[in-house]
């Protein structure tokens, strides 16, 4: 009976770690940025750091260069402010966030017309990665997992030089990995009791 009420317990601690490890910090698909436009500022979620580069707020509706119909308002992250600029654009969140674990998810696409494949750079304190999809590629979601030992803005940069013809981003999301250290501890001594009381059992059982 011990053994189960003690079982219990750790199986409800490591749900309760599992739902302390997956708090969204930070989510946009800004389709509540509307209506499109040239040089997007930005929102309440993310800024668009510029000059030189800048990024676009297109889609549907209404139709404007909707280069993926269906998803709503999305970002060309080479923008209308000129050719040859670099970065060509750069979004970058307006929280920062502290060193820890994190899962970044997004959808990338290529720049769907026939420029050059483009590269776009995700990057959070001292974490970076690099994706160059094709031309052709359409909406891709992507999902990382990693531990920054420093804090950071979430930001993504469209490498130059621009050609007005960047990667489209949409649906970002960015998820806390880091559990709560109470949490970890109350496992621990669970696991803990639950090895010594069935190595009691073990004893006494050899013993009888």
């Amino acid at each position: 009976m011990r053994t189960k009420i003690l079982f219990g317990a750790v199986a409800a601690a490591v749900l309760v770690a599992g739902s302390a490890s997956a708090a969204v910090v930070l989510s946009d698909n800004f389709n509540s940025d509307g209506p499109p436009i040239l040089n997007w500022p930005g929102d309440a979620t993310f800024t668009s750091v510029g000059p030189p580069g800048s990024v676009d707020l297109i889609g549907a509706p209404p139709p404007f260069f909707d280069l993926q119909p269906g998803n709503g308002f999305y970002v060309d992250l080479d923008g209308s402010s000129g050719s040859g600029n670099d970065p060509a654009g750069q979004l970058v969140s307006t929280v920062s966030f502290d060193a820890g674990t994190y899962t970044v998810h997004f959808d990338l696409a290529g720049n769907l017309r026939n420029a050059p494949d483009q590269s776009t750079t995700v990057s959070l304190g001292d974490f970076s990665t690099t994706l160059t999809p094709s031309n052709t590629t359409h909406f891709t979601p992507h999902s990382f997992t990693f531990t920054t030992a420093t804090a950071g803005k979430l930001t993504f940069t469209e490498h130059g030089p621009s050609d007005q013809q960047g990667n489209l981003l949409d649906n970002v999301q960015l998820v806390s990995g880091v559990p709560e250290p109470a949490t970890w501890a109350m496992m621990l001594v669970g696991f803990g009791g639950l090895g010594g009381l069935l190595r009691a059992q073990r004893r006494k059982a050899a013993f009888a």
